[in-house]
């Protein structure tokens, strides 16, 4: 179930230095209280465009379309209206904390680019306004590539590689030894991807699951990719690594049960406009956070299908800690530094926050984070932006974008147990981010802070530039001694 915490209002977080509530102008917080809900994008008048996906693996109905001089990629989510439309919320909540994260907006007057029916829409009926069925818009990101996909670039890996080399002042000996390995590794991937599409070509449309023994030759080649993979990724240069890192725990906000999947998807990378020659963290998919579970499901009816895999051809075993008591979205945030054993279906994660788990075993021994500050940088850096983000923006977030009940995009119109109000989803989400700053102290945050002034001063700058693209208004992110206002 959906649990609020008990307290009647929002109650906004402020360190001993920092303003108080009060510091949001008048102005302003009646504004917030006072706007409404905003209206999805009507895409009736874009135009399709014939694009490559550039590696995504797409896991539902999507089109390319160009809005407002803009390229789109919308996304029939199936299920119902409140599936994407809680998916655009917390997309665009996510970004909010300043990490790669692409616009999206809520859309409808889709029904020129879907075949919406009985088998695309669970939501369908024979006298259903089609116009109104909504959509996921997402806008493209030209550079982004997927985890796995990146992982597997023969151009850009090679190159990363070496730079990390003559970084690290690896001989050049040392260094195509490393290279050598990377290509072997994609050889092997590659392999195991041709022998799956043979099983594919003799056992058309699905026919490999009832043929005897096909189904475990399936999983077997998709096992043999996804070692190669978590290999592959073991690779990567710290500093990519890191992005990853900081994607996770930001997720953790959200509760977001599906950042990376086992063909690792759902994350990866693109290279800013400010700066061709890095390369930074992007999460695309936010169809498992907030309240949304598997299947078009809550996380509250979702256990079950949380305890298996996403599909047949999956190999991975659930080797998850995941219990009944964590298919929730809530204000009570998992005690664990990483979360790791709350998330379902976790064994991709592993290969991103592994170091970070044995760190955290390290913690718990000497009950003492200070001494592992470097080892927790990421997360202490997410802790950090969540410090620093105002939380009347949250309030001012929600206002604006939530809808509960039985309106034209409610979040859960099945039963009234699962609704849920502006005032509430606001305050869960204020004690989650309260919470997560909590466990990893404000002392030591305003310490990494000090630490790293031109990482936090970045911080800053990306959540606020975040926070007013998102918003209606001007809120100025400050240091911590200063504290958080709007303007």
């Amino acid at each position: 179930m959906l649990v609020s915490s008990t307290s009647p209002s929002l109650v906004p977080y402020t360190s001993t230095t920092a303003p108080s509530s009060t510091s949001t102008t008048n102005t302003d917080t009646e504004r917030a209280r006072g706007t409404m809900p905003k209206a999805p994008v009507n895409l009736s008048g874009g135009v399709p465009v014939e694009r490559s996906s550039n590696g995504i693996l797409f896991t539902r109905d999507a089109q390319f379309i160009e809005h407002d001089n803009e390229l789109y990629r919308v996304k029939n989510p199936y299920y119902t209206n409140y599936v994407a439309a809680e998916e655009v919320v917390m997309g665009n909540l996510f970004s909010m904390t300043g990490l790669g994260a692409p616009k999206m907006m809520l859309c409808n007057g889709c029904e020129g680019f879907f075949d919406f029916n009985k088998a695309t829409r669970g939501d369908f009926s024979a006298n259903a306004d089609l116009s109104k069925f909504a959509c996921v818009a997402s806008k493209v990101e030209p550079s982004f590539k997927d985890l796995g996909t990146f992982l597997l670039d023969t151009k850009v890996m090679p190159e990363l590689l070496k730079a990390e080399g003559e970084k690290s002042l690896v001989s050049a000996p040392a260094v195509k030894k490393v290279i050598d390995s990377y290509h072997a590794l994609v050889q092997s991937y590659n392999k195991a991807d041709s022998r799956l599409e043979d099983i594919y070509q003799a056992f058309p449309d699905g026919q490999h699951r009832q043929a005897p023994g096909v189904l475990d030759k399936v999983k077997a080649e998709n096992l043999i990719k996804f070692s190669v993979l978590e290999k592959l990724n073991d690779l990567l240069p710290p500093e990519l690594k890191q992005e990853q890192q900081q994607h996770y725990f930001a997720s953790r906000l959200i509760n977001n049960w599906d950042y990376l999947n086992f063909s690792f998807c759902n994350f990866g990378y693109f290279q800013p406009d400010t700066a061709k020659d890095q390369y930074r963290g992007m999460t695309v998919d936010f169809g498992g956070s907030g309240t949304l579970g598997f299947g078009g499901l809550s996380k509250a009816e979702s256990f079950e299908r949380a305890t298996q895999g996403a599909r047949p051809e999956n190999p991975l075993q659930s080797t998850s800690l995941f219990e009944r008591k964590d298919s929730t979205f809530s204000s009570d945030f998992p005690p664990s530094l990483t979360g790791i054993s709350t998330i379902p279906r976790s064994r991709p994660l592993l290969s991103t926050i592994k170091d970070m788990v044995k760190t955290e075993n390290d913690i718990y021994e000497a009950k003492n984070i200070q001494s592992h500050e470097k080892a927790l940088g990421p997360a202490l850096e997410v802790a950090y932006r969540l410090s620093v983000l105002p939380e009347p923006a949250l309030q001012q977030f929600f206002t604006e974008n939530w809808v509960a009940g039985g309106q034209d995009f409610p979040y859960r119109d099945k039963s009234p147990e699962h609704n849920v109000g502006t005032q509430q989803m606001t305050t869960i989400m204020a004690d989650r981010k309260n919470a997560f700053i909590d466990q990893f102290g404000r002392r030591n945050i305003e310490r990494w802070e000090a630490n790293n002034p031109e990482r936090a001063a970045q911080a800053r700058a990306e959540v606020e530039h975040a926070v007013n693209s998102v918003v209606e208004g001007k809120y100025e992110v400050r240091p911590l001694g200063a504290g958080s206002q709007t303007i």
